[in-house]
């Protein structure tokens, strides 16, 4: 099974355990100038492979979805940077809501896994995804403390894959014709698609597998977090009008946030990353 938006954020991932596989040195105690690049490689080349299981926590929503499984056992491979664009969106919040904790044993996965690597003792890494300016949706991940207050910091960045489609023209073309508000319904519209592709939502609306289950009870959770669930419906063919209720709610909060942040739409659709996770390397002697 390929790793998706939908096997990622709508499945709840408990890790079970972890093999690492290193493909390049793992770096020394990082000091100095120069480290933070150092370690930026490393995750960038470094792969693993994670066995992990799909296991929800209990939520309130109305489906019913199994505890347990041999069909919710999987294992993902990739680099460590890949890994924690994974977790890092995985742990999307609304504002101060999480979409879901059930997959924090996911992130702590990744953590360890990423531990086994580098060195962090005088390291914290930082995924962040944040796909437009001023976004109360966000993800993030934190691996290693900060830095003190009274020690030299050096930074690298790279970037890694969110899984959502990037949008980047589509976003700008929108910004071009309808200003803020198209900016706007362009993102809430990748961000919709990211998480229920169509066709496989579809699938899952009407199948009885756990997984199906799973991307039912995340859609459902999503409904209820933008206010929409009276009127929606994965069954019959609803995917597609679930969907538009879906990008309509979210695009009306995308609007509000670049209101607020006094964000023209042309720099909301430059700065727009739905489909990137920035990765911060900080490191100190």
């Amino acid at each position: 099974m390929t790793s998706t938006v939908l096997d990622g954020l709508l499945c709840l991932l408990l890790i079970s355990a972890a093999v690492v596989t290193v493909t390049t040195a793992t770096p020394r105690e990082p000091v100095g100038e120069g480290h933070a690049s150092d370690v930026a490689s490393t995750l960038a080349t470094t792969t693993a492979a994670v066995n992990y299981t799909l296991t929800p926590r209990f939520e309130t929503t109305s489906v019913d979805v199994p505890r347990s499984g041999d069909t919710l056992d999987r294992t993902t491979h990739g680099t460590l940077a890949g890994l924690l664009a994974r977790a890092a969106v995985a742990r999307t919040s609304i504002g101060e809501d999480r979409l879901s904790h059930a997959r924090d044993d996911f992130a702590r996965g990744v953590v360890r896994t990423v531990g086994a690597a580098i060195r962090v003792n005088h390291t914290q890494i930082t995924a962040v995804w944040q796909p437009y300016p001023g976004s109360s949706i966000e993800g993030r991940l934190v691996v290693g403390s900060s830095p003190p207050p009274d020690r030299p910091v050096h930074a690298a960045t790279i970037e890694a894959s969110s899984g959502f489609p990037t949008r980047k023209r589509a976003i700008q073309h929108a910004a071009e014709k309808r200003g803020t508000d198209g900016v706007a319904d362009a993102v809430a519209s990748g961000i919709v698609e990211g998480l229920f592709p169509p066709t496989r939502t579809r699938l899952a609306a009407g199948s009885a597998s756990p997984s199906a289950a799973l991307t039912r009870h995340r859609y459902r959770r999503l409904s209820n977090r933008l206010g929409t669930s009276p009127r929606m419906g994965l069954a019959d063919g609803g995917v597609s009008t679930a969907n538009d209720r879906l990008e309509s709610a979210l695009s009306e909060r995308v609007t509000r946030n670049l209101h607020a942040t006094n964000t023209s739409a042309t720099a909301a659709a430059e700065s727009a990353r739905l489909g990137r996770v920035r990765i911060i390397v900080r490191t100190w002697p």
